[in-house]
């Protein structure tokens, strides 16, 4: 028997609409989500990745969820990464000699998150993503969706 993964979507914590492909790197058109003073949310980034051009063998996309204490990302000293996937052509994509893997797929992903970094809880979220390669294309949604929060 398998393992099977529930996570609830909340559409106001969509962090990625998937309305356009990603060909370049940016920040998300979804915004900035902000989770709460001091509470700690922790959950998963489920990110549905509907087409991924890996073609040239050289494509590569770091979605990042970054967290911050300001609101507007403005000072880079309180801007941390929370949560990270690297998806993409397995020939730059954690390849190793020998090894004859296979190039990130469309599909669903969850990655794990917690706002709290290092003892401090960060409020604001966003996604970013870094794409590099020949042409690259990326169309996805993204949402958070959260469990426990802890604290006041």
């Amino acid at each position: 028997m398998g393992l099977t993964r529930t996570y609830p979507i909340d559409t106001a914590l969509q962090l990625e609409d998937g309305a356009a492909a990603i060909t370049a790197t940016e920040v998300n058109s979804g915004g900035i989500l902000d989770l709460g003073a001091d509470s700690t949310t922790v959950g998963a980034v489920v990110l549905q990745v509907t087409a991924i051009k890996v073609s040239a063998n050289d494509e590569t996309y770091k979605i990042e969820l970054q967290g911050s204490s300001d609101s507007d990302f403005s000072t880079a000293a309180n801007n941390v990464i929370l949560a990270s996937i690297h998806l993409g052509a397995h020939e730059v994509v954690g390849a190793v000699a020998g090894d004859t893997g296979t190039d990130t797929p469309t599909g669903v992903y969850y990655v794990p998150f917690a706002n709290d970094f290092a003892g401090t809880s960060y409020r604001y979220v966003r996604l970013k993503v870094t794409s590099a390669g020949t042409s690259e294309s990326i169309t996805y949604t993204a949402y958070l969706s959260t469990g426990k929060h802890l604290g006041s």
